[in-house]
């Protein structure tokens, strides 16, 4: 056998040479590049970057400096290539760190603030998929209003997920009652929870026979064939000890949300285009508290939503790429619930431009959330960085993808990987189909310098006027019956005014608990 090719089938690590040829030179001067990417070399001079559309995958326990690393020069790179990015930011300070830079390079910049809503852009959840419905798309709105709803549900809610299922029909059955029946700017959680509060009520026509207003005014004039039917009848017409824990379990699950009237009224607008993210560059932030996994949910309901939205964008180009590349750069991601569908998502979009970086604590996290799904995520990223663990599943994989050397003993250890120098920034990176190598990452001080003090730094003001609230009360009462056969079908009236019963008086527009209103100080 040919003595060089015995050689190849051991490991060894890379040279430098091999390393530089293989990503992308940025000097620390430079101003812009043409890539941007994730740092995985260094020398005095220069740094090197992952620009191609390959996934990396960044393994740090807590305090192993995975954001000054890798979190925070990576957005600085991006921000020379020019390229967009959603990143995940706890603390906020990926925020603050890169604000000054991103204004200076004129980035459209976007806040999702759930640690202090009135300090955030505004998003609504509902009204993309609220435009796809109106404007003949409703197969694609039922699949995010689905994906909306089984992002906020609660999980493991019991051993038999009819509850969990029901608890999920329900709530996408009830925003598609909003988008049918509400006008635009009535669609929002405002609206959901009064829909809810009047949907379930009893009242003197319908308490004997134990029937709720929705099924005595709504759901029986529909059309039983309709889908909108076999989202709401699972829950509006059991029995009611069945019908009560289910609404129970929904009421859990939107509580968070229903109990947050800022929180609300910055969830009930709109100042993100996230089709536009793809288009030019564009920076968002989801600041989200680490101290508490109450708003999780609702970040990865943002995140599907956005995919998808960027997904539909790149399909309407010739080449099926977005022309401006988007990085997820996703801060513990094993701690977020579960993305529905990601697998899938990792796989399709290296070819869409669009780009995935997962820091993460621990293979465990990660299997936890995704089950035998964390193998194919784990495959998809072709870029390991690990940075500390003491996690033994972590560090054997490692130790056996690193391969051996010509004596058959392992290129690396579990020991060597534990004592990687924190302070010289030091990780041990598996790139592509390269030998390992251990590099000395440059610290975000050694980058660019800190600004002083938070003078510089602006947030934005979320807009909490008075949100404008759908009555189902008087929908229920305003139209005659052969309207509602025609709900949830092809045929949609054009003059809705034309069908309405004698003139009932507009609903007064004003939020619930509307003594929780505040004020944004200019």
């Amino acid at each position: 056998m040919d003595y060089q090719k015995c050689l190849q089938n051991y490991s060894r690590w890379a040279s430098k040479d091999e390393i530089s040829a293989s990503l992308h030179k940025i000097k620390r001067t430079d101003v812009n590049s043409t890539y941007g990417g994730i740092p995985l070399y260094s020398d005095d001079e220069n740094i090197y970057v992952e620009h191609s559309d390959s996934h990396s995958l960044i393994i740090g326990s807590t305090g192993s400096k995975k954001t000054r690393l890798i979190g925070m020069p990576a957005l600085q790179m991006y921000i020379k290539g020019g390229e967009s990015f959603i990143a995940t930011d706890p603390k906020a300070e990926l925020y603050e760190r890169t604000y000054p830079l991103l204004k200076e390079q004129g980035y459209d910049i976007f806040v999702l603030n759930l640690r202090e809503p009135k300090h955030s852009n505004s998003w609504n959840p509902f009204h993309i998929p609220y435009l796809q419905y109106k404007n003949g798309e409703q197969d694609q709105a039922v699949a995010n209003v689905i994906d909306i709803a089984t992002c906020i549900s609660i999980k493991n809610v019991s051993d038999d997920p009819y509850w969990e299922n029901s608890a999920n029909d329900l709530l996408a059955g009830l925003i598609l009652t909003l988008f049918e029946c509400a006008k635009e700017n009535e669609v929002n959680l405002f609206s959901l929870r009064a829909l809810r509060n009047q949907a379930f009520r009893f009242d003197d026509d319908n308490r004997n026979n134990n029937s709720s207003f929705i099924n005595e005014k709504f759901l029986k004039k529909l059309d039983p064939s309709s889908f909108i039917y076999s989202l709401l009848c699972g829950t509006v017409e059991v029995c009611d000890v069945t019908r009560g824990c289910i609404v129970s379990i929904f009421d859990q699950a939107l509580k968070p949300f229903f109990s947050n009237d800022t929180l609300i009224k910055m969830l009930s607008s709109n100042d993100l285009d996230m089709s536009s993210i793809g288009k030019k560059k564009t920076a968002v932030f989801l600041i989200i508290p680490d101290e508490t996994t109450i708003y999780h949910s609702l970040i990865t309901a943002f995140l599907k939503q956005c995919y998808t939205a960027l997904i539909q964008e790149a399909q309407k180009n010739k080449n099926k790429k977005l022309p401006v590349r988007v990085n997820f750069l996703l801060d513990e991601f094993s701690t977020l619930p579960a993305i529905g569908d990601f697998p899938a998502m990792i796989t399709a979009s290296r070819s869409r431009n669009i780009r995935f970086n997962l820091l993460i604590q621990s293979y465990n996290q990660l299997t936890k959330k995704y089950g035998r799904e964390a193998e194919t995520i784990k495959g998809n990223c072709e870029n390991i960085i690990f940075l500390h663990s003491r996690e033994l599943e972590v560090l054997n994989e490692i130790v056996g993808l690193s391969g051996k050397k010509v004596n058959e003993e392992s290129l690396t250890s579990v020991s060597m990987l534990q004592t990687l120098d924190k302070n010289k920034g030091e990780v041990f990176i598996l790139h592509k189909r390269l030998n390992p190598y251990i590099a000395n990452l440059p610290d975000i001080d050694t980058i660019t310098k800190p600004r002083s003090g938070k003078q510089n730094i602006v947030y934005p003001k979320a807009c909490l006027s008075p949100v404008e609230i759908f009555n189902f009360d008087n929908f229920c009462n305003d139209y005659i019956d052969d309207v509602y056969k025609k709900l949830f079908t092809e045929y949609r009236y054009k003059n809705m005014e034309l069908m309405k019963k004698p003139y009932v008086d507009d609903f007064i527009i004003e939020p619930i608990f509307s003594s929780n209103n505040t004020s944004i100080e200019e």
